[in-house]
Parts: structure tokens; C-alpha cells; sequence
């Protein structure tokens, strides 16, 4: 008899959790849906400042090695890293020219 009541009511228990899955699996699908249609919608703040921070950087040395500032400032907000090996390639350069001048630092 203890038994057959333990099996009944461990059955009813069962049916009880298996209905509220589903709906409580619908609502939490639908949150993670809204959370990811949210991060579809927004645009990541943090690469848009290194992009500009690049391409400023990259202004600001063309300006001080007389280069075309404007040129490099978009040189370096598209093809951030490309650019920033350009810059140390272009500063060696530089360096070497000065140095074989005789006005090396």
C-alpha cells in the first residue's frame, strides 16, 4: 500500500514539473531572444573610441613628421593595425635617414 502511494504520488509530482517545463522553457527562451535582438541592436562603444584614438594617434604623428595629417587619420581609424606597423616602419625609416644626416638624437 505504501508502496502504490509512493508510485502515485511521485507520478503526480512527475506531471507536475513536466507540464511547468514547458512553459517556464518558453519564457526563458523568449528573455534570451529579447537579450540577444538587444545586443543586435547596439553597437559596441569601446572599438568606435580605439578607432578614433587611432586614427587621431596617427594624425598626430603624420602632423609631427610632416606628413598629410588628414590622410593618415583615416589610414588609421580603417586599417588600425596595418597602419600602426606602416607608422613604426615609416618612424625607423626616419630615424635611419637622420642618423645617416648626422642629426640623430
Amino acid at each position: 500500500m505504501r508502496l502504490a502511494a509512493f508510485v502515485l504520488a511521485l507520478t503526480c509530482l512527475t506531471a507536475q514539473i513536466a507540464a511547468a517545463q514547458p512553459a517556464d522553457l518558453s519564457t526563458r527562451v523568449s528573455g534570451v531572444e529579447a537579450e540577444v535582438a538587444q545586443l543586435r541592436t547596439t553597437r559596441p562603444v569601446g572599438q568606435g573610441i580605439f578607432v578614433l584614438f587611432f586614427g587621431i594617434f596617427a594624425a598626430l604623428w603624420a602632423q609631427n613628421t610632416g606628413r598629410n595629417p588628414w590622410l593618415w587619420f583615416f589610414l588609421g581609424a580603417i586599417f588600425n593595425v596595418i597602419a600602426g606597423f606602416v607608422l613604426l616602419w615609416k618612424n625607423t625609416e626616419d630615424r635611419k635617414r637622420q642618423a645617416a644626416a648626422g642629426g640623430g638624437r
